[in-house]
């Protein structure tokens, strides 16, 4: 069946996984939502790979998603809420408002932007969407806090969202912990909790991002 994956962050990490995964799929129309491509991404054909570079620190972003009006049919359509920022790993005391205000737009507001355009543009279609969210929804760690409490509003917003929209499909989905830049930058940076980070890498205890992507894909329906 024809469908459309929008997937934002989707140049590297878990993203890009998702997306080495769903090209082998000609009847799935991908969309990049990303500040840039991936290496790899630059190589792909333009029949069902489609990249609208948008920076989710910035306003302006439903702007970038009228696009969508003229990419999207009738098919299902699954938006992958992917993209989040994890910096500063700092204690609360040593926030300024300019990191504040970046997080709150990339893990949080952009998200509330994207799933209220597809409500409002897209109610018609069959629509699936799918948050990527962390174990640090609901567990403290300390110098993560604009980490934990995006990543707990976001699982929040999904669950109201879909109690107002019950046609629809919400997943909240904690990945576990991957082997990414995300992890790598965690393991160089100082906080209370960084020596079990590092042994997990150690341990091989991580997972790999194509393993997890699909994996997803098969909890959301789209791969078996």
């Amino acid at each position: 069946m024809k469908k459309t994956v929008l997937i934002t962050g989707a140049n590297r990490g878990l993203g890009e996984a998702f997306v080495k995964v769903l090209i082998k799929d000609e009847d799935c129309t991908i969309i990049s939502l990303s500040r840039r491509l991936s290496v790899e991404q630059m190589e792909y054909a333009s029949g069902n790979f489609h990249f609208i570079e948008a920076d989710l620190a910035k306003a302006h972003l439903i702007e970038k998603l009228e696009v969508l009006k003229d990419l999207i049919g009738e098919e299902p359509v699954y938006i992958v809420n992917n993209a989040s920022i994890i910096e500063p790993v700092v204690g609360i005391a040593d926030l300024d408002e300019a990191a504040m205000d970046k997080t709150i737009a990339v893990n949080v507001k952009s998200t509330m932007v994207i799933v209220t355009f597809f409500l409002g543009n897209f109610n018609k279609n069959n629509l699936s969407f799918v948050n990527i969210s962390s174990g640090a929804a609901n567990r403290a760690i300390s110098n993560w806090s604009l980490y934990c409490s995006s990543k707990a509003f976001i699982q929040m917003f999904f669950k109201v969202a879909e109690s107002e929209n019950k046609q629809h499909q919400f997943f909240n989905i904690d990945p576990g912990v991957m082997d990414t830049g995300m992890q790598e930058s965690l393991r160089a940076s100082d906080f209370p909790d960084v020596e079990n980070f590092k042994d997990l890498k150690k341990d091989g205890q991580l997972k790999t991002p194509i393993d997890v992507a699909r994996d997803i894909l098969k909890t959301i329906g789209i791969h078996q």
